[in-house]
């Protein structure tokens, strides 16, 4: 039998070793299915998006290497990318059509697409002057707006009719995971970098956390289940290239939206008016959520009060 004495030293732990202290959301393994419960993937740990991702930085007259942006400027940031393939687990994903090319390659079955949208903030730029080689400048972007201009969504779509170079079909499939962008933690905040090393090239990289933390988001378990706990959010990293290449497209979630309510507007490239257009090399992992430290610590005053009445009745038991 174990006893009172015992375990108060443990209840006192679970109360006071998360205190203060930053965790991490945790990775979670996942099974990928295609909604009728055959496994593409078993026990995934991520998702490989496709090297040709599209992202277009809204009018913010692109990047000059002897110009800083202005601190405190705010731009939206559109995304869009066919899935290459999973990370990790047993694999049986021979019908996936990665190409995006506007139909539908022979022997494929389904595409699967990544979609989203947020609001950035300038948080500081800089020019690096007075090296042996050209100016170069470099800004850091953090995440602004509201919930509702900040969303990442996943479609899976039998027409395979995702197209890079018209910026269609990435949206208009059923859509079986919708997130909401926030601005992380410690462990993995959001947040992006660029620098540009002439008036025609730069690169950067973006890191984005996101959660179901608003009315209407939600994973569909037909197609993505966690194994060890439920899916609560989704980890995206990309590095961020100019030109675009063969990442270049004419617009972004230009589709009709069945499924997905108006939640990303189509829109229509405009570099005359200072969009960047970039190319998006991302991948995602999904995670699950770490209990709040004053939620430990409320377990741990729960254990002690259990145990403290157990003592009670105990006294009261020899007493009588």
């Amino acid at each position: 039998m174990i006893s009172i004495r015992k375990l108060a030293p443990i209840a006192l732990a679970i109360g006071m070793s998360f205190a203060g202290v930053a965790h991490a959301d945790p990775i979670v393994n996942f099974n990928l299915k295609d909604g009728n419960n055959n496994l593409l993937t078993t026990g995934g740990t991520g998702l490989d998006w496709a090297s040709s991702g599209s992202g277009v930085a809204k009018a913010v007259g692109g990047f000059n290497p002897n110009v800083a942006l202005q601190q405190g400027y705010e731009f939206d940031f559109l995304y869009q990318a066919a899935l290459k393939g999973s990370v990790g687990g047993l694999q049986n994903m021979n019908g996936l059509d990665a190409e995006a090319n506007g139909v539908g390659d022979a022997g494929k079955g389904y595409e699967f697409t990544i979609v989203s949208k947020m609001r950035e903030v300038v948080l500081s730029s800089s020019v690096s002057t007075g090296g042996p080689g050209p100016n170069t400048s470099t800004a850091v972007f953090g995440l602004a707006g509201t919930p509702a201009q900040n969303r990442v969504a996943i479609y899976y779509d039998t027409a395979m009719n995702a197209n890079t170079a018209l910026g269609t079909g990435f949206d208009d499939g059923q859509l079986i995971a919708l997130f909401t962008i926030d601005a992380g933690d410690d462990a993995f905040p959001t947040f992006s970098s660029f620098t540009s090393m002439a008036p025609n090239a730069g690169n950067g990289s973006a890191r984005i956390r996101a959660s179901l933390s608003q009315p209407g988001d939600f994973v569909d378990s037909n197609f993505l289940e966690g194994i060890t706990s439920l899916i609560f959010g989704i980890n995206f990293q990309s590095n961020l290239n100019y030109p675009a290449g063969d990442s270049a497209t004419a617009g972004f979630h230009l589709s009709s939206e069945p499924n997905s309510a108006g939640l990303f507007p189509g829109y229509a490239v405009n570099l005359a008016g200072g969009d960047l257009l970039l190319q998006v090399d991302g991948n995602s992992q999904f995670t699950s959520r770490v209990p709040e430290p004053a939620s430990i610590m409320l377990i741990g005053a729960g254990l002690m009060g259990a145990l403290g009445a157990t003592r009670r009745r105990s006294n009261k038991a020899k007493q009588a």
